[in-house]
């Protein structure tokens, strides 16, 4: 006579396939989940240099209150970068930018004269992304 179910190993197999599948998927999450941060960041440093610009526009003067006023409504970094900022002498050139949480070593910039991308820390007292 036999009976109908399923035996200790065909279960033993089902789980180890159940567990390789979701390894597979966690490692495709997490770098998912970087990539989003990522634009976070890109989005965050870009909103902000735009705003600045826009005070700028609408005849507000720019100092280093105005930039860290700007640079606080961005709130917590979504990784464990800061956000940073560099100013020519008279913030006619500001640029803020941030470290990317895919790649420690890239930085997002978004500066006063368009450029909007990866890029290298600003020089000291100049105010322009590299």
């Amino acid at each position: 006579m036999h009976k109908k179910g399923i035996t200790l190993i065909e279960l033993l197999v089902v789980i180890a396939i159940i567990g390789i599948l979701s390894s597979v998927a966690i490692v495709y999450l997490s770098d998912a989940r970087k990539k989003a941060n990522d634009a976070k960041v890109a989005s965050n440093v870009t909103t902000a240099s735009t705003q600045l610009e826009i005070n700028r526009a609408n005849g507000e003067a720019i100092d280093a209150t105005a930039v860290t006023a700007v640079i606080t409504k961005l709130g917590t970094h979504p990784c464990s970068g800061t956000w940073s900022e560099d100013h020519d002498t008279d913030f006619s050139n500001v640029a803020i930018y941030s470290t990317l949480c895919s790649d420690t070593g890239a930085v997002f910039c978004a500066d006063s004269v368009g450029f909007r991308g990866s890029s290298t820390v600003p020089t000291t007292d100049s105010g322009q992304c590299q």
